[in-house]
């Protein structure tokens, strides 16, 4: 468990943590709001609300494969539970834990200690608490969110930041080689510019299509992105090198054929030594999380 962050809810300071890339409120924290002195009576209460008991069922078995509901060697189950709930008014979070194998809850001694729900609990949580509570709890989790996506940056800026200064030089080699007709005169002449055709051949070496004919297989993508947008950090990474070879390779002279056959054989060097780069991977892993986060 990472400590995370806090969000402050009508002067009420509660902890927010990462377990297994997903966020956990302290609810300790969420009760004070309702009973600075004893938050634990708030989580009992709602631990033994049937509608509450009935939300957290259907949570542990949608995202818990292991959550038990029946009696079983080692668990006495969620029925069981129910029933010293509503006959001896026995309820608490160890006990719901022990009995069910819950993985939506669970409670921390020490540092950063409380008890702590997933997200989706929590908000419930929140809004058994007070509507009023629950709407400023949301809204303050969603600032939390957006500042968090701020700080991990577009995932479309990542990938395309990867690629576009090399772009750039080769672009710049690619000027430096054409007629001066194609730079200043009118059409057809600036139709006839070659980045298309040249960011195209190495589209085909790292990719394995053209962007035309990726835009046809992919009509369903919105139309300001392109093949990179989707593309893994290591292909990224092969095309800014290739970028920066191939305006080299401009600059130097060499024909189409040629320049294509060293292209290949330089991302065939470098393909299986970036794929096992810690660093690619970490990348590709921020890039993942900025990606699933803003929803792209």
């Amino acid at each position: 468990m990472d400590f995370k962050a806090e969000i402050d809810v009508f002067n009420t300071k509660v902890r927010v943590v990462k377990v297994e890339d997903e966020d956990y409120f302290c609810i300790t924290d969420l009760a004070r709001y309702k009973n600075p002195e004893s938050p634990d009576a708030v989580i009992r209460s709602w631990l033994n609300t049937k509608r509450e008991l009935e939300f957290l069922q259907e949570w542990e078995t949608a995202y818990n494969p292991d959550f038990k509901t029946t009696t079983s060697s080692s668990f006495r189950g969620f029925k069981e539970y129910v029933v010293e709930v509503f006959l001896k008014n026995l309820s608490s979070v160890g006990k719901w834990i022990s009995y069910t194998n819950a993985r939506g809850i669970f409670t921390k001694k020490g540092r950063y200690g409380g008890t702590y729900a997933h997200s989706t609990i929590a908000l419930n949580f929140a809004n058994y608490i007070h509507a009023k509570f629950y709407i400023r709890v949301l809204e303050e989790y969603q600032v939390l969110k957006q500042h968090q996506a701020a700080l991990l940056g577009d995932p479309l800026d990542i990938k395309r930041n990867l690629t576009a200064g090399n772009y750039s030089l080769l672009v710049s080699a690619i000027f430096s080689q054409i007629d001066e007709r194609l730079l200043s005169g009118p059409q057809p002449y600036t139709s006839r510019l070659p980045q298309a055709a040249e960011a195209d051949l190495l589209n085909e070496i790292v990719f394995g299509t053209t962007a035309k004919q990726w835009r046809m297989a992919n009509a369903d993508k919105p139309k300001h992105k392109n093949m990179r947008d989707y593309a893994s950090i290591l292909d990224l990474v092969i095309l800014n090198n290739l970028q920066f070879l191939d305006s080299m390779l401009l600059l130097w002279g060499c024909e189409m054929d040629e320049r294509k056959a060293l292209l290949k054989e330089a991302y065939e060097f470098q393909y299986p030594t970036l794929k096992r780069s810690k660093t690619i991977k970490r990348m590709q892993e921020l890039a993942d999380k900025a990606e699933k986060q803003g929803g792209i």
